[in-house]
């Protein structure tokens, strides 16, 4: 009776630790190794499978992801929202790389909000020429103002551009370009502005695609789909060279 007791006892325990014990500590290493992809220390991974078990097998039936001041390439972004179904998570690359990629999903997508402030910070840290910067976004577009030298000459600068998709490249473009109090026309700023990437084609996160860019009062909502001809899964360094 006692050897019975023990053996139940034992394979109890087994199935506790495959149901609840290692599932939640593959949860936990999925979470931290988003976390340090998507350069954030806020993130909130809900993940579920019939049984659990399977999630050591990086089979994933249900996944939602919540992210807080994280980044998309080299922008900043407020929030992000991961939301996936029948994910085959590449165990390989979670063990060896340290990093999650995809193998295939029945469905995965990515909702993610660029704040006028995210966009200031990131402008602030390309174009190196500006100066208190304000950015404001509406429905319509993107309007910078900014102080800019020149030839040692301060100026005053007001743009309007967009936050678009550009075959695969998320960019903001200028659509117009005025400067005041300085003694130079537009030509002479046309190595300080332009349009500029965010995310650099093939540099979306776990095989996503941009597939919507909506323009919205005070930030830019981005939206992405799994691709599944995507091929290879490569971050954008936060500060490109």
């Amino acid at each position: 009776m006692r050897s019975k007791g023990t053996i139940l006892l034992l394979l109890l325990v087994l199935i506790l630790g495959a149901e609840v014990v290692l599932p939640a500590v593959a949860q936990r290493t999925i979470a931290h190794r988003l976390a340090e992809q998507l350069g954030t220390n806020d993130v909130n991974a809900q993940l579920s499978s019939t049984p659990n078990a399977l999630l050591l097998l990086g089979q994933v039936d249900h996944a939602h992801v919540t992210v807080h001041q994280g980044r998309l390439g080299e922008v900043l972004v407020s929030e992000l929202a991961l939301d996936g179904e029948d994910l085959r998570l590449d165990l390989g690359a979670l063990a060896c790389d340290q990093r999650v990629a995809l193998k295939q999903a029945g469905s995965f997508t990515l909702t993610g909000v660029v704040t006028e402030e995210n966009l200031r910070e990131f402008l602030a840290r390309k174009v190196d020429k500006l100066e208190n910067t304000t950015v404001q976004m509406t429905p319509d577009g993107v309007t910078v103002t900014a102080n800019i030298k020149v030839f040692g000459r301060q100026a005053d600068a007001r743009l309007t551009g967009t936050i678009l998709d550009d075959g695969g490249q998320l960019m903001f473009h200028m659509t117009s370009l005025s400067v005041t109090n300085a003694p130079f026309g537009k030509a002479s700023l046309g190595s300080v502005f332009g349009d500029i990437p965010l995310v650099r084609r093939g540099k979306m996160p776990l095989g996503l695609k941009v597939t919507d860019v909506k323009m919205q009062a005070g930030k830019v909502v981005i939206q992405a789909a799994y691709d599944a001809a995507h091929k290879e899964d490569v971050l954008a360094p936060y500060y490109d060279s």
